[in-house]
């Protein structure tokens, strides 16, 4: 017969098995529900993760240094049409200005070519940029556009247009040009209160040659300071380097006025009004 010691030495070792199995399985029942949570997920691969963070950080440090904001030169930034094309998101009409129909607008709804070129004006001329768009009627619409500027690396916003109605004589023959007129005027305005300011460019899907042909005294000519993108394609290269030509060398305003353009409404789709012969894009937006 064992002795007492013996017997609970033997009892003890017995039991430490069946504990330890009892406590293996308890865990594995609490576990399991995670783990099926997640197995569709393909296993950690760090090699692929590290070389995904590389090529962010490269994709970063390849960017060309932006120089100090040069504030005597300024872009007169459109939105739609330039950096958004259109058709890509929702807009409405609200008191005959069209602005998208969400007051938050995605970065991946910009055209990342279209803001690689602005981008590259930015860095091969140190302008800043000032918000000539509708879209500078609404904080939630800048800020959406800040946003993206800072996703490629651009400064934000330097300012805003002022908010002009459009002259009622245009307005009742053609709604096109007199938006057109209005935003030269606007332009124009912000250039008077801001004598610093010796170089710009209009990035615009708007052809300024309407501006132009209907222009007053004292609202600038445009068409020579401004780059006219096609609304679907938006920004391209060209068209930088076109910006950055006018903003490094000054054009000198025309000597003979431009030829009229008649003041009739052209035909295009309903609720879309087509441009004229002499511009580049098929249709536009009022944006």
């Amino acid at each position: 017969m064992e002795d007492a010691g013996r017997l609970k030495d033997r009892l003890d070792a017995d039991a430490v098995p069946q504990g330890s199995d009892e406590r293996a399985r308890k865990k594995a029942k609490i576990a399991a529900p995670a783990a099926e949570l997640y197995d569709f997920l393909p296993p950690p691969d760090p090699v692929k993760d590290e070389a995904a963070k590389a090529a962010a950080v490269k994709n970063h440090l390849s960017r060309p240094a932006l120089p100090p904001a040069e504030k005597s030169r300024v872009i007169f930034l459109d939105v739609d049409g330039v950096i958004l094309p259109a058709g890509s998101i929702d807009m409405i009409v609200v008191d005959g200005v069209t602005l998208p129909a969400k007051s938050h607008v995605k970065e991946s709804d910009f055209s990342a070519q279209a803001m690689g070129s602005l981008r590259a004006i930015v860095q091969q001329t140190g302008a800043t940029i000032v918000l000539s768009s509708e879209w500078r009627r609404g904080e939630d619409l800048k800020s959406s556009i800040n946003a993206v500027l800072k996703s490629q690396d651009i400064p934000y916003i330097r300012d805003s247009t002022p908010i002009f109605h459009p002259r009622p004589e245009i307005q009742k023959v053609n709604a096109i040009y007199a938006w057109c007129e209005r935003r030269a005027r606007e332009i124009g305005k912000w250039l008077k209160d801001h004598p610093e300011v010796t170089a710009w460019v209009a990035l615009d899907d708007l052809d300024f040659d309407w501006a132009d042909s209907l222009r007053q005294a004292g609202t600038p000519w445009m068409k020579v300071r401004s780059v006219h993108t096609n609304d679907r394609i938006c920004l391209t290269d060209a068209d930088a380097a076109e910006a950055v030509r006018i903003l490094l060398n000054p054009p000198a305003d025309p000597k003979v006025p431009q030829r009229p353009i008649s003041l009739q409404v052209p035909s295009g789709p309903s609720g879309v009004l087509a441009s004229t012969e002499d511009s580049g894009p098929d249709r536009i937006r009022l944006g």
